[in-house]
């Protein structure tokens, strides 16, 4: 997941990729898990959420050389629609 984060940021520029944790004043909550369980922590977030696993992304099957791409269009989808 961290390569991913990289890649993301990489093929992103124009957006902010940050910990929410330290910046709870987001758009979106993106969600890397590093296993298909899911079990990384979620805050109590009000706005739209994207989980992804190794091989899902909103629970969707998305092989891993097409994770990227999914999320990025998730994400402008629901930045859209928000």
């Amino acid at each position: 997941m961290a390569e991913l984060c990289k890649t993301l940021r990489a093929r992103a520029p124009e957006l902010v990729f940050g910990y929410y944790a330290r910046d709870p004043a987001v758009d979106v909550l993106l969600i890397l898990n590093a296993c298909q369980a899911e079990c990384a922590s979620r805050p109590n977030f009000q706005g739209p959420v994207i989980l992804v696993s190794p091989d899902t992304v909103d629970h969707w099957p998305t092989p891993p050389e097409q994770l990227c791409s999914s999320i990025l269009r998730r994400i402008q989808a629901v930045s859209r629609s928000g």
